[in-house]
């Protein structure tokens, strides 16, 4: 069943740059709790900003953003921080932290909200048996495979259990078998009820893995696009 409101609305959204370049223009878009969604495009097209203005990293130079029931564009920072903390952010370059364990990377994001090691433990074990990673509880980012760091990724993406993740080419770097592993496990979070946005060039995974279609072209949202 669906809220009586969208997770996500977008009204004549732009994004107009201090250098002048528009790299959003008029996108009118809703996107529904629960949904999975391609956001696909050319490089350039404006996945990346969109994705960013998502979570409050940039903010709409006119139109209306309004993101769990938060206007992005006249929010506060207060508010932008709990929008922040109620959203995963998954990277292509996973932007772990080297010098760190595996928990300390993935616990992260409760770690700010005040959460003690006693406490993050049960909750990092849980998500990282979720990816298939609990044995590398106590390993460092560079001793695992591409694949697996991605994983790591998403584990700290959903620790907090967001309503809403982002994902930012996630499998860009990765081969074919693990691109569609890493997938799947996006796949299985959004069967769980979580909304899940992903920005991909990878076009052959969606006959693989089935979502809604988001596609921009030159900062426009391509006409009979839908989520």
């Amino acid at each position: 069943m669906r809220q009586d409101k969208p997770i996500i609305c977008m009204r004549h959204l732009m994004m107009r740059y201090q250098t002048g370049k528009v790299a959003l223009s008029g996108i009118h878009l809703e996107i529904w709790q629960g949904s999975f969604v391609y956001l696909t495009g050319e490089s350039g097209a404006g996945k990346s900003t969109l994705l960013k203005m998502l979570y409050g990293g940039l903010r709409p130079t006119s139109g209306q953003l309004e993101v769990q029931n938060i206007n992005v564009r006249d929010a506060s920072e207060r508010q932008i921080r709990e929008l922040r903390q109620r959203t995963g952010i998954i990277f292509q370059d996973n932007r772990l932290l080297n010098p760190r364990t595996v928990f300390e990377n993935v616990a992260m994001p409760l770690r700010v909200q005040g959460w003690n090691a006693q406490r993050l433990l049960p909750r990092v074990r849980k998500v990282l048996s979720f990816v298939g990673l609990e044995d590398r509880l106590w390993s460092y980012p560079e001793t695992l495979s591409g694949g697996e760091q991605q994983r790591v990724a998403i584990a700290r993406a959903m620790l907090a259990n967001p309503p809403l993740i982002l994902a930012d080419e996630p499998t860009g770097n990765l081969d074919d078998d693990t691109a569609r592993h890493v997938l799947d496990l996006l796949m299985a979070l959004n069967k769980l009820g979580t909304t899940v946005i992903m920005a991909t060039h990878d076009l052959h995974l969606l006959t693989s893995h089935p979502g809604l279609v988001v596609q921009l072209h030159q900062g426009a949202l391509v006409a009979g696009a839908t989520a």
